[in-house]
């Protein structure tokens, strides 16, 4: 019962934070591409992980109703399956990252099923690209 308590509050969620950022896709890759090629300007090591890039990625796929796995977050962060493999199973572990639409049983498979993000790893992120977007919409008025 509180799954589905929870898929109904999370399905809410989505549905109504699209119609107030139509832009939000954008956004999301325009920061992780941002951050991909952040490296070319600063030593590499000043960015030793790639979580939250992961996280930005769940999110826009969530917002915009598009599965994604993790090779699709490899490929498009440019890292290797096994690197985004011990991200995926560190998010896992607490609790950030679910199977997609919470519709895998126990077979669920993070290196190969699509992925979402729970409802506190959305609701957190939310929260975090709004603080975000609220800086940038700050900083750019006269």
């Amino acid at each position: 019962m509180k799954n589905e308590v929870n898929k109904i509050m999370l399905s809410e969620i989505e549905r109504i934070f699209p119609t107030i950022f139509t832009n939000i896709k954008i956004d999301i890759y325009q920061l992780v591409t941002v951050r991909k090629n952040r490296a070319k300007l600063f030593n590499d090591k000043y960015f030793s992980n790639k979580f939250w890039d992961i996280i930005l990625l769940l999110y826009s796929h969530e917002i915009n109703e598009l599965p994604i796995d993790s090779k699709v977050i490899a490929e498009n962060l440019e890292l290797s399956h096994t690197s985004v493999a011990r991200y995926l199973h560190a998010l896992f572990a607490d609790g950030i990252v679910c199977a997609y639409d919470e519709a895998a049983g126990s077979g669920f498979d993070l290196e190969n099923d699509n992925l979402s993000l729970t409802q506190q790893g959305f609701e957190n992120t939310a929260r975090v690209v709004q603080q975000v977007r609220q800086i940038f919409t700050t900083a750019t008025k006269p």
